[in-house]
């Protein structure tokens, strides 16, 4: 049986004889993966559409419940790749590596798939971005997976208003009216705001990132610790990304 998907390609893992087991995020949010015969040989005519964060036409062919379906066709519709534009690629390995791990086969989310597909359209339209389009992923990813309540009330005393002092596990955003803190230790001023920023707009207009933003900075590190943690620790793709930037 063969059955065809728009999906956006994750990762391409080497096979033997110039294979690669291929893994996608289908449109409606659910990981699938397959096996590509002879991607990796230079004669190979779609070895362009399994760039990751490519968004494809892809054909499955196998039996219904058999682990490891053929790629027998894979048509590509669109690619952010800018060449010679090393932070945007950097970025891209990043974000194919996180829904590769938060993306489960048999379980759909179409959420995972427009916020995938947002990103590197925004990643194409502004590869000086990256960064933020990557801060802004993470960010999603996290509200995903139900693991970041809304920044508007405070999970303690329900403050609106007040600035921001931690993120607990238990109650989510504390707010420095009823949480006694270290000033040394407390978000800083204009985390809600900064928060607030990320929910209200896309990944189009994801704010560029400012080291002198202390509330940027600090957020952006806190919930990227917490959502590598929640996937079991560092991605190699993350620490290229260190190592280079």
């Amino acid at each position: 049986m063969i059955r065809t998907h728009a999906a956006i390609v994750l990762k391409a893992v080497p096979f033997a004889e110039g294979g690669a087991v291929v893994s996608f995020l289908s449109e409606h949010g659910e990981r699938m993966s397959g096996l590509a015969k002879g991607v990796k040989k230079p004669t190979a005519k779609w070895v362009a559409a399994f760039e990751p964060l490519s968004q494809v036409r892809v054909s499955f062919f196998g039996k219904e419940h058999t682990e490891l379906k053929r790629v027998t066709r894979c048509e590509l519709a669109f690619s952010p790749l800018t060449l010679g534009h090393l932070e945007s690629s950097l970025v891209m390995a990043c974000l194919a590596d996180l829904f590769d791990r938060v993306a489960r086969e048999g379980v759909e989310d179409d959420r995972l798939y427009r916020l995938l597909s947002a990103c590197g359209r925004a990643l194409k339209a502004d590869p000086g971005n990256a960064l933020g389009i990557l801060a802004y992923a993470e960010h999603w990813l996290l509200h995903c997976l139900g693991l970041l309540p809304h920044p508007r009330l405070c999970g303690r005393c329900g403050n609106a208003e007040a600035p921001l002092a931690m993120l607990s596990p238990e109650q989510g955003w504390c707010c420095q009216a009823c949480t006694p803190v270290d000033p040394v230790e407390a978000l800083p001023p204009g985390s809600r705001e900064y928060l607030r920023q990320l929910r209200a707009g896309g990944a189009d207009t994801a704010p560029r990132m400012d080291a002198a933003h202390e509330a940027q900075t600090a957020l952006t590190a806190l919930l990227r610790a917490r959502l590598l943690q929640e996937l079991g620790g560092s991605l190699r793709s993350y620490e290229v990304l260190w190592r280079t930037l």
